[in-house]
């Protein structure tokens, strides 16, 4: 009886383990793929976290009205035609997350309110005294005199939450337009839907390319793919080439995830085209090397390689 309850709480998490596996191994294989890629925009892409939603399962994924009205409420982050880095992808049991720039502003860290809300000016322990004062006197000209000291008093009050509320309608105005800006720049997204699990037949970068094809030209990562195939069947068909055993090509031996001294050492000393440093202190650099009759440009991310493309000269 024993074994038998056994076998069925490890069958039972057999089953509920090898999905998770699956998911977190088509996760990692649609990183690699393009994860640190440039990509170019065919929409407007709102400048919102909750980004554009894609029910890859209907005749036509788009909700239209629903992403025209994101585009009006928060603006757009992106234009048709821009290109965008993919920063990150993450596959959910129903979704997959496409990640563009930054994935878009309003996540849980970021502030996105524009409201400040104004001090409340208490009443001072004056003004209460005066109030009380009034309320246990029945001489006229005393009365007279505590109502004049009271009105005057709550006129200074008055003055003074006036003066705090402009300060914080200015401040809001303010906010409002940091939060404009930041929406802007904090990139967007494309949200993969489907009604239940996401197929595992989808978890493929061919398959994600083929159902945000009309939103994202991915011209790039298909040249990259194009080149790279004829440069390794040229180094096989090559008369020259080394003998069984022998090491790869410098070119062939490029892959992302590699230091900046590692790819020093297979390509030779680069020139570095441009570098700049990003709000979270990531810096970026882009180098060019020159090996034999090729062209190769490197992006790194603090000393990585995160993305590269190869090209005959």
């Amino acid at each position: 009886m024993l074994r038998h309850v056994c076998t069925v709480l490890l069958f039972s998490t057999a089953v509920i383990v090898s999905p998770l596996s699956a998911q977190n191994s088509g996760q990692a294989a649609l990183q690699n793929a393009f994860v640190g890629k440039q990509v170019t925009l065919q929409i407007d892409m709102p400048g919102t976290q909750q980004g554009v939603d894609l029910r890859v399962e209907r005749g036509d994924p788009m909700d239209w009205k629903q992403y025209s009205g994101r585009l009006k409420q928060y603006g757009p982050a992106l234009r048709s035609g821009d290109r965008a880095t993919v920063t990150t992808l993450v596959v959910k049991k129903n979704m997959i997350e496409f990640q563009l720039d930054g994935g878009g502003f309003g996540t849980f860290w970021d502030d996105t309110s524009t409201t400040v809300t104004p001090y409340h000016v208490e009443k001072s322990s004056y003004e209460k005294q005066l109030e009380r004062d009034l309320n246990n006197t029945s001489d006229p000209q005393r009365r007279r005199d505590l109502q004049r000291q009271l009105d005057y008093e709550r006129s200074r009050r008055e003055r003074e939450q006036r003066a705090d509320d402009r300060a914080a309608s200015i401040a809001s105005q303010l906010k409002a337009q940091q939060v404009a800006e930041k929406r802007l720049r904090g990139g967007s997204r494309f949200n993969l839907r489907w009604s239940g699990s996401v197929p595992q037949d989808q978890l493929t970068p061919d398959a994600v390319m083929k159902l945000l094809d009309g939103y994202v030209d991915f011209g790039d990562l298909q040249a990259e793919k194009a080149i790279l195939e004829p440069v390794a069947q040229n180094t096989a068909e090559n008369a020259t080439a080394p003998a069984q055993g022998a090491p790869a090509s410098p070119i062939a031996q490029l892959k992302r995830g590699m230091q900046i001294g590692e790819v020093s050492q297979l390509l030779g000393l680069g020139r570095q085209l441009s570098q700049s440093t990003s709000e979270e202190g990531l810096k970026t650099q882009i180098f060019e090397y020159l090996p034999n009759d090729y062209r190769v440009e490197v992006t790194y991310v603090d000393g990585v390689v995160v993305r590269y493309s190869i090209s005959s000269r």
